[in-house]
Protein backbone atom coordinates (compact mmCIF):
# COMPACT_ATOMS: atom_id res chain seq x y z
CA UNK A 1 0.00 0.00 0.00
CA UNK A 2 1.39 3.38 -1.01
CA UNK A 3 2.44 5.97 1.53
CA UNK A 4 0.13 8.99 1.50
CA UNK A 5 3.02 11.30 2.45
CA UNK A 6 4.59 10.65 -0.97
CA UNK A 7 1.48 11.69 -2.91
CA UNK A 8 1.34 15.04 -4.69
CA UNK A 9 -2.01 16.38 -3.53
CA UNK A 10 -1.84 20.17 -3.93
CA UNK A 11 -4.76 21.32 -6.04
CA UNK A 12 -5.96 17.73 -6.44
CA UNK A 13 -9.46 16.48 -5.71
CA UNK A 14 -9.02 13.62 -3.23
CA UNK A 15 -11.83 11.15 -2.57
CA UNK A 16 -11.44 9.93 1.02
CA UNK A 17 -13.44 6.88 2.11
CA UNK A 18 -14.13 7.32 5.82
CA UNK A 19 -16.36 5.40 8.23
CA UNK A 20 -18.57 7.78 10.17
CA UNK A 21 -21.24 5.14 10.78
CA UNK A 22 -21.11 5.58 14.54
CA UNK A 23 -23.37 6.50 17.40
CA UNK A 24 -22.55 9.98 18.63
CA UNK A 25 -23.85 8.92 22.05
CA UNK A 26 -21.06 7.54 24.21
CA UNK A 27 -17.60 7.17 22.65
CA UNK A 28 -18.59 6.41 19.06
CA UNK A 29 -17.15 9.75 17.98
CA UNK A 30 -13.63 8.30 18.42
CA UNK A 31 -13.81 6.92 14.89
CA UNK A 32 -14.43 10.40 13.49
CA UNK A 33 -11.72 11.92 15.65
CA UNK A 34 -9.13 9.38 14.50
CA UNK A 35 -9.54 10.43 10.86
CA UNK A 36 -8.53 14.00 11.62
CA UNK A 37 -4.74 13.65 11.14
CA UNK A 38 -5.32 12.49 7.55
CA UNK A 39 -7.93 15.16 6.80
CA UNK A 40 -5.86 17.96 8.32
CA UNK A 41 -2.77 16.77 6.44
CA UNK A 42 -4.57 16.77 3.09
CA UNK A 43 -6.22 20.14 3.68
CA UNK A 44 -2.91 21.58 4.85
CA UNK A 45 -1.26 20.41 1.63
CA UNK A 46 -3.85 22.22 -0.46
CA UNK A 47 -6.05 19.30 -1.47
CA UNK A 48 -9.77 19.51 -2.11
CA UNK A 49 -11.52 16.74 -0.22
CA UNK A 50 -14.58 14.68 -1.00
CA UNK A 51 -15.52 12.49 1.97
CA UNK A 52 -17.60 9.37 1.40
CA UNK A 53 -19.11 7.28 4.19
CA UNK A 54 -21.90 4.80 4.75
CA UNK A 55 -24.46 5.09 7.51
CA UNK A 56 -27.36 2.90 8.55
CA UNK A 57 -29.66 2.91 5.55
CA UNK A 58 -32.26 5.24 7.02
CA UNK A 59 -29.73 7.75 8.34
CA UNK A 60 -28.22 10.77 6.63
CA UNK A 61 -24.77 12.21 7.23
CA UNK A 62 -25.80 15.47 8.91
CA UNK A 63 -25.03 14.46 12.55
CA UNK A 64 -21.54 13.28 11.58
CA UNK A 65 -20.98 16.45 9.54
CA UNK A 66 -21.75 18.61 12.57
CA UNK A 67 -19.38 16.58 14.75
CA UNK A 68 -16.63 16.78 12.14
CA UNK A 69 -17.06 20.55 12.03
CA UNK A 70 -16.54 20.70 15.80
CA UNK A 71 -13.35 18.67 15.56
CA UNK A 72 -11.93 20.71 12.70
CA UNK A 73 -12.83 23.94 14.57
CA UNK A 74 -14.21 25.38 11.41
CA UNK A 75 -17.68 25.35 9.91
CA UNK A 76 -17.85 23.10 6.88
CA UNK A 77 -21.13 22.68 5.08
CA UNK A 78 -21.88 19.84 2.72
CA UNK A 79 -20.64 21.93 -0.21
CA UNK A 80 -17.69 24.16 0.67
CA UNK A 81 -14.84 25.07 -1.64
CA UNK A 82 -12.29 22.60 -0.23
CA UNK A 83 -14.39 19.97 1.55
CA UNK A 84 -17.49 18.15 0.40
CA UNK A 85 -19.27 15.30 2.19
CA UNK A 86 -21.32 12.94 0.06
CA UNK A 87 -24.64 11.64 1.30
CA UNK A 88 -24.94 8.13 2.79
CA UNK A 89 -23.41 5.70 0.26
CA UNK A 90 -25.90 2.98 1.17
CA UNK A 91 -28.77 5.05 -0.13
CA UNK A 92 -27.56 3.80 -3.51
CA UNK A 93 -27.85 -0.01 -3.88
CA UNK A 94 -24.74 0.05 -6.04
CA UNK A 95 -22.58 0.44 -2.93
CA UNK A 96 -23.47 -2.88 -1.30
CA UNK A 97 -23.97 -4.61 -4.67
CA UNK A 98 -20.41 -3.60 -5.59
CA UNK A 99 -21.51 -1.96 -8.82
CA UNK A 100 -18.73 -0.83 -11.13
CA UNK A 101 -21.04 1.79 -12.60
CA UNK A 102 -21.65 3.27 -9.15
CA UNK A 103 -17.91 3.25 -8.42
CA UNK A 104 -17.24 5.10 -11.69
CA UNK A 105 -19.76 7.77 -10.74
CA UNK A 106 -18.06 8.20 -7.36
CA UNK A 107 -14.65 8.45 -9.02
CA UNK A 108 -15.76 11.02 -11.59
CA UNK A 109 -13.80 14.23 -11.12
CA UNK A 110 -11.48 12.80 -8.45
CA UNK A 111 -7.71 12.63 -8.90
CA UNK A 112 -6.78 10.36 -5.97
CA UNK A 113 -8.42 7.88 -3.60
CA UNK A 114 -7.58 7.42 0.08
CA UNK A 115 -8.99 4.58 2.17
CA UNK A 116 -9.33 5.83 5.74
CA UNK A 117 -12.15 3.40 6.57
CA UNK A 118 -10.32 0.49 8.19
CA UNK A 119 -13.47 -0.44 10.11
CA UNK A 120 -15.34 -0.99 6.82
CA UNK A 121 -12.52 -2.61 4.87
CA UNK A 122 -13.73 -6.16 5.48
CA UNK A 123 -16.73 -5.38 3.26
CA UNK A 124 -16.67 -6.03 -0.49
CA UNK A 125 -18.48 -2.81 -1.33
CA UNK A 126 -17.97 -0.52 -4.31
CA UNK A 127 -16.30 2.31 -2.40
CA UNK A 128 -13.88 -0.13 -0.72
CA UNK A 129 -12.80 -2.59 -3.42
CA UNK A 130 -13.63 -0.93 -6.76
CA UNK A 131 -12.50 2.67 -6.33
CA UNK A 132 -8.83 1.61 -5.97
CA UNK A 133 -9.07 0.13 -9.48
CA UNK A 134 -10.14 3.47 -10.89
CA UNK A 135 -7.85 5.99 -9.17
CA UNK A 136 -4.28 6.22 -7.82
CA UNK A 137 -4.83 4.93 -4.30
CA UNK A 138 -3.36 5.29 -0.82
CA UNK A 139 -4.18 4.26 2.72
CA UNK A 140 -4.72 6.97 5.31
CA UNK A 141 -2.77 7.43 8.53
CA UNK A 142 -5.46 5.76 10.66
CA UNK A 143 -5.54 2.73 8.36
CA UNK A 144 -1.76 2.55 8.45
CA UNK A 145 -1.72 2.74 12.26
CA UNK A 146 -4.36 0.02 12.59
CA UNK A 147 -2.28 -2.41 10.54
CA UNK A 148 0.91 -1.49 12.41
CA UNK A 149 -0.64 -2.26 15.80
CA UNK A 150 -2.79 -5.26 14.91
CA UNK A 151 0.13 -6.91 13.11
CA UNK A 152 1.78 -7.44 16.50
CA UNK A 153 -0.52 -10.43 16.92
CA UNK A 154 1.26 -12.35 14.14
CA UNK A 155 4.58 -12.38 16.05
CA UNK A 156 3.40 -11.65 19.57
CA UNK A 157 5.54 -11.18 22.64
CA UNK A 158 4.77 -13.86 25.19
CA UNK A 159 2.83 -14.42 27.32
CA UNK A 160 0.06 -13.31 24.93
CA UNK A 161 -3.52 -13.24 26.23
CA UNK A 162 -6.53 -12.97 23.96
CA UNK A 163 -9.91 -11.92 25.38
CA UNK A 164 -12.93 -12.70 23.22
CA UNK A 165 -16.45 -11.47 23.96
CA UNK A 166 -19.40 -10.08 22.07
CA UNK A 167 -22.17 -11.80 20.13
CA UNK A 168 -22.20 -13.44 16.70
CA UNK A 169 -20.79 -16.83 17.67
CA UNK A 170 -20.44 -17.71 13.98
CA UNK A 171 -17.77 -15.01 13.60
CA UNK A 172 -16.08 -15.63 16.96
CA UNK A 173 -15.34 -19.34 16.57
CA UNK A 174 -13.12 -18.92 13.46
CA UNK A 175 -11.05 -16.19 15.12
CA UNK A 176 -10.75 -18.35 18.24
CA UNK A 177 -9.47 -21.24 16.14
CA UNK A 178 -7.06 -18.95 14.29
CA UNK A 179 -5.52 -17.36 17.38
CA UNK A 180 -5.30 -20.40 19.66
CA UNK A 181 -1.91 -21.51 18.24
CA UNK A 182 -0.43 -18.06 18.93
CA UNK A 183 -2.07 -17.23 22.26
CA UNK A 184 -0.89 -18.49 25.63
CA UNK A 185 -4.23 -17.87 27.32
CA UNK A 186 -7.72 -17.10 26.02
CA UNK A 187 -10.29 -15.51 28.33
CA UNK A 188 -13.85 -15.96 27.11
CA UNK A 189 -16.97 -13.85 27.60
CA UNK A 190 -20.05 -12.93 25.60
CA UNK A 191 -22.13 -15.41 23.62
CA UNK A 192 -19.37 -18.01 23.52
CA UNK A 193 -20.13 -18.70 27.18
CA UNK A 194 -23.50 -20.11 26.15
CA UNK A 195 -21.53 -22.81 24.35
CA UNK A 196 -18.68 -23.42 26.75
CA UNK A 197 -19.81 -22.47 30.27
CA UNK A 198 -23.26 -24.06 30.04
CA UNK A 199 -21.81 -27.32 28.82
CA UNK A 200 -23.25 -27.29 25.31
CA UNK A 201 -19.79 -27.71 23.85
CA UNK A 202 -16.43 -28.34 25.53
CA UNK A 203 -13.73 -25.68 25.05
CA UNK A 204 -11.43 -26.75 22.19
CA UNK A 205 -8.22 -26.09 24.14
CA UNK A 206 -6.81 -26.07 27.66
CA UNK A 207 -5.55 -22.56 26.90
CA UNK A 208 -9.13 -21.32 27.26
CA UNK A 209 -9.92 -20.02 30.74
CA UNK A 210 -13.62 -19.90 31.50
CA UNK A 211 -14.95 -17.50 34.15
CA UNK A 212 -15.19 -18.95 37.65
CA UNK A 213 -18.46 -17.11 38.08
CA UNK A 214 -21.11 -16.33 35.49
CA UNK A 215 -24.44 -14.53 35.66
CA UNK A 216 -27.25 -16.56 34.08
CA UNK A 217 -30.71 -15.32 33.19
CA UNK A 218 -33.33 -17.59 31.62
CA UNK A 219 -30.75 -20.25 30.81
CA UNK A 220 -28.46 -17.78 29.03
CA UNK A 221 -25.16 -16.33 30.23
CA UNK A 222 -25.57 -12.56 30.44
CA UNK A 223 -22.27 -11.53 32.05
CA UNK A 224 -19.01 -12.59 33.66
CA UNK A 225 -19.44 -12.54 37.43
CA UNK A 226 -17.21 -10.59 39.84
CA UNK A 227 -15.73 -13.80 41.26
CA UNK A 228 -13.87 -14.37 37.99
CA UNK A 229 -11.68 -11.31 37.97
CA UNK A 230 -9.07 -12.21 40.57
CA UNK A 231 -7.82 -14.97 38.26
CA UNK A 232 -8.25 -12.83 35.14
CA UNK A 233 -6.29 -9.97 36.72
CA UNK A 234 -3.44 -12.37 37.50
CA UNK A 235 -3.36 -13.68 33.92
CA UNK A 236 -3.35 -10.14 32.53
CA UNK A 237 -0.62 -9.02 34.92
CA UNK A 238 1.62 -11.86 33.69
CA UNK A 239 1.02 -10.98 30.01
CA UNK A 240 3.15 -8.89 27.66
CA UNK A 241 0.41 -8.49 25.05
CA UNK A 242 -3.36 -8.45 25.62
CA UNK A 243 -5.88 -8.26 22.78
CA UNK A 244 -9.57 -7.83 23.58
CA UNK A 245 -12.53 -7.79 21.21
CA UNK A 246 -16.18 -7.58 22.26
CA UNK A 247 -18.02 -6.84 25.53
CA UNK A 248 -18.23 -9.58 28.14
CA UNK A 249 -21.94 -9.30 28.86
CA UNK A 250 -25.34 -8.66 27.37
CA UNK A 251 -24.84 -4.91 27.42
CA UNK A 252 -28.03 -4.14 25.51
CA UNK A 253 -29.90 -5.26 28.63
CA UNK A 254 -27.63 -3.44 31.05
CA UNK A 255 -25.28 -6.31 31.93
CA UNK A 256 -22.05 -4.31 31.67
CA UNK A 257 -20.43 -4.94 35.05
CA UNK A 258 -17.93 -7.46 33.68
CA UNK A 259 -16.92 -5.19 30.81
CA UNK A 260 -16.35 -2.24 33.15
CA UNK A 261 -14.33 -4.37 35.57
CA UNK A 262 -12.11 -5.65 32.78
CA UNK A 263 -11.43 -2.10 31.61
CA UNK A 264 -10.35 -1.11 35.12
CA UNK A 265 -7.91 -4.05 35.18
CA UNK A 266 -6.47 -3.25 31.74
CA UNK A 267 -5.90 0.38 32.68
CA UNK A 268 -3.48 -0.80 35.39
CA UNK A 269 -1.46 -3.31 33.37
CA UNK A 270 1.98 -2.62 31.91
CA UNK A 271 1.37 -4.96 28.99
CA UNK A 272 0.69 -3.74 25.48
CA UNK A 273 -3.10 -3.74 25.09
CA UNK A 274 -5.21 -3.68 21.93
CA UNK A 275 -8.96 -3.16 22.31
CA UNK A 276 -11.55 -3.34 19.53
CA UNK A 277 -15.21 -3.98 18.84
CA UNK A 278 -17.70 -1.19 18.31
CA UNK A 279 -19.81 -1.90 21.40
CA UNK A 280 -16.74 -2.21 23.60
CA UNK A 281 -15.57 1.29 22.71
CA UNK A 282 -18.66 2.88 24.23
CA UNK A 283 -17.41 1.91 27.70
CA UNK A 284 -13.86 3.21 27.37
CA UNK A 285 -12.90 6.49 29.04
CA UNK A 286 -11.79 9.33 26.80
CA UNK A 287 -8.23 9.20 28.15
CA UNK A 288 -6.33 5.92 28.36
CA UNK A 289 -2.72 4.98 29.19
CA UNK A 290 -0.28 5.10 26.28
CA UNK A 291 0.17 1.32 26.29
CA UNK A 292 -3.48 0.85 25.21
CA UNK A 293 -4.30 1.03 21.50
CA UNK A 294 -7.98 1.34 20.61
CA UNK A 295 -8.86 -0.12 17.22
CA UNK A 296 -11.75 1.40 15.29
CA UNK A 297 -12.57 -2.01 13.85
CA UNK A 298 -14.97 -4.66 15.08
CA UNK A 299 -15.54 -7.17 12.31
CA UNK A 300 -12.59 -5.74 10.35
CA UNK A 301 -10.29 -6.23 13.31
CA UNK A 302 -11.39 -9.86 13.74
CA UNK A 303 -11.06 -10.66 10.04
CA UNK A 304 -7.61 -9.12 9.84
CA UNK A 305 -6.44 -11.04 12.92
CA UNK A 306 -7.79 -14.28 11.44
CA UNK A 307 -6.61 -13.87 7.84
CA UNK A 308 -3.85 -11.26 7.88
CA UNK A 309 -5.55 -9.23 5.17
CA UNK A 310 -8.84 -7.55 4.22
CA UNK A 311 -10.66 -6.96 0.92
CA UNK A 312 -9.89 -3.25 1.22
CA UNK A 313 -6.19 -3.95 1.73
CA UNK A 314 -6.00 -6.32 -1.23
CA UNK A 315 -7.69 -3.73 -3.44
CA UNK A 316 -5.04 -1.15 -2.55
CA UNK A 317 -2.23 -3.64 -3.13
CA UNK A 318 -3.52 -4.85 -6.50
CA UNK A 319 -3.76 -1.33 -7.89
CA UNK A 320 -0.37 -0.34 -6.59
Amino acid sequence: MRNLRKAEVRGKRVLVRVDFNVSLIGRGERRIEKTLPTLRYLLGKGAKLVLATHMEKNDGIRPSTKKLSEFLRKTYFRREKNLEILENLRWNPGEENCSLGFAKRLARGADLYVNEAFAASHRRHASIVLLPRLLPSYCGFLFENEIKNLSKVFRPPHPFTFILGGGKVETKLPILKSLLPRADRVLVGGKLLDLFALGKKPPPSKKIILPKEIIVLRKKVVDVGPGSFEEWARVIKESKLVVWNGPLGYIEKGFNGGTKKLISILKKTRAEVIIGGGDTLDFLPQTLPKNIFVSTGGGAMLEYLAKGTLPGMRALEIRN
